[in-house]
């Protein structure tokens, strides 16, 4: 029986963990372990949602994006305000793939 009921219990937090916070409409970055790179997972999300040449000409290159990573701007922006990208959203796989990126210090391959 206790088996079942921490079975529930995990299923209820897994769930709540992939809806978005209920007071600020913002979904909750979680890393799972992994360790994606820049070059493996990270450039196709910022490519097809985040360097467009009306917000970031200069995340079109890692080197572009480093002082925005190195200072903290990207991970507020993307992770914490989730303010970015404008006029649209990142899934919760992308966040989570991102916060992942974050904690390993945004490895570039």
């Amino acid at each position: 029986m206790n088996k079942n009921i921490a079975a529930i219990a995990m299923g209820i937090v897994m769930i709540a963990s992939c809806k978005k916070d209920k007071e600020s409409g913002k979904l909750a970055p979680s890393c799972d372990g992994s360790s994606p790179t820049y070059q493996s997972e990270v450039k196709s999300i910022i490519d097809s949602r985040c360097a467009t040449s009306n917000c970031h000409p200069n995340y079109s290159t890692y080197d572009g994006l480093l002082p925005d990573l190195e200072g903290g701007d990207f991970k507020r922006e993307v992770l914490v305000n989730q303010t970015m990208p404008q006029g649209s959203s990142l899934t919760q796989d992308q966040i989570n793939t991102i916060q992942c990126w974050v904690n390993n210090d945004f490895p570039e391959n």
